[in-house]
Parts: structure tokens; C-alpha cells; sequence
């Protein structure tokens, strides 16, 4: 199933003010999230960043809320960035299979097929990871196989291109044999001379 792994909550252990902070509007951008409020849920993940800018959490969490308003050159650029700033590996994974997610709904097979491979070396028990990185093999091997029905297919339709094209020549030739004709059989009932007198 090509679904994105929803929002991270805090695993870590808090304990500046500002962290503290941060943690808060986390927690308000997540409950704004699950009440599909994501533009407004991103705001509170970027206050939390404005307060802990190094927070992997929010920016993951605002990823996914920028995916779902349909953003996704800005959630992938945010997913990456959650992940440089994260060493743990269950989170780089859940970033690399949301990336993948995002290439697959994309169309963009082999990047989709990398970051599925990517997310199960950082967390081979990633069932869903594995499931996803199969349908892309799978639909990876069907493009290659299309690939050349596809050609013979457009080899077939320009052959068939040419043949209308020779066809509409040879019909005006003779529309312009039959006009030729018709205007020799006038000419030979006025008197044939054709002349005006």
C-alpha cells in the first residue's frame, strides 16, 4: 500500500525551555494535522523550528502536511532535510520510504525503487518498505516490457500515417483526373474550340 508513515510524535527527551516550546506546537501542528487543517498545521511546525531549528520531527511532520496539500517538490526538499538532521534510523528510514511514496505517486519508478531499498537497509523489518518496493519492481518490469510493444506500436501508426498520406495524394490525383476529364467533356460539347467568341 503506497501510504506515507504519518506523523512521528517526540521520541526524544526535551529538556531546554525552547525545546519545551517547540514540543508544544508540535504537539498543536499534530493535532491540526489530524483534523486535516495542514496549512495551519504548518505553522505551528515552522514556530516550532523558528524555536529548535535543528528538530527533525517537525520538519518530517511538516513534510508530510505539505504532501498533503499537494506540494510535493517542497515536502520532499523538507523530508531530506528531516533526515540530515536525524542519526536515527528508524526516522531516515520512515523519511526514504515517504520519499518513496512521493516518486511513486509521481510516476517516477526507479527513484521510488532507490528510496524503498534506501528505507529497508535502515529498517529492514519495514513491511510496508518492502511491500511498496515490490510493486515498483514489478511495475518497473512491465515499462520495460511495454517498451517494445510501444515501439512496434508507433512504427504501426506511422506506417499508417504514411499510407493515409500516399492514400490522400492518390485521391486528389484522381479528383484532378476526373476534373480534367469533366472540363474536356464541356469544352467538346460547346464546339471544341473552346474559343470565346
Amino acid at each position: 500500500m503506497k501510504t506515507l508513515v504519518l506523523i512521528i510524535s517526540l521520541s526524544a527527551c526535551l529538556s531546554s525551555e525552547a525545546q519545551e516550546d517547540a514540543a508544544t506546537y508540535i504537539r498543536r501542528g499534530n493535532e491540526l494535522y489530524t483534523q486535516k487543517q495542514y496549512d495551519r498545521a504548518i505553522e505551528e511546525y515552522d514556530r516550532a523550528l523558528q524555536l529548535d531549528p535543528g528538530n527533525s520531527t517537525a520538519r518530517f511532520n511538516m513534510a508530510n502536511a505539505l504532501y498533503r496539500l499537494g506540494k510535493r517538490p517542497e515536502a520532499m526538499r523538507v523530508y531530506s532535510d528531516a533526515e540530515a538532521n536525524s542519526r536515527d534510523r528508524n526516522f531516515r528510514s520512515a523519511t526514504a520510504y515517504n520519499r518513496g511514496v512521493l516518486y511513486t505517486n509521481q510516476k517516477k519508478v526507479d527513484e521510488s525503487i532507490e528510496e524503498y531499498k534506501q528505507a529497508l537497509r535502515l529498517n529492514p523489518e519495514d513491511q510496508q518498505a518492502r511491500e511498496n518496493l515490490q510493486k515498483a519492481l514489478l511495475e518497473k518490469k512491465k515499462q520495460q516490457n511495454q517498451g517494445p510493444k510501444q515501439q512496434q506500436q508507433q512504427s504501426r501508426s506511422s506506417m499508417s500515417q504514411r499510407q493515409a498520406e500516399q492514400q490522400l495524394k492518390q485521391l486528389e490525383q484522381k479528383e484532378k483526373q476526373v476534373q480534367e476529364k469533366v472540363q474536356k467533356s464541356k469544352n467538346q460539347s460547346t464546339g471544341g474550340t473552346g474559343k470565346d467568341w
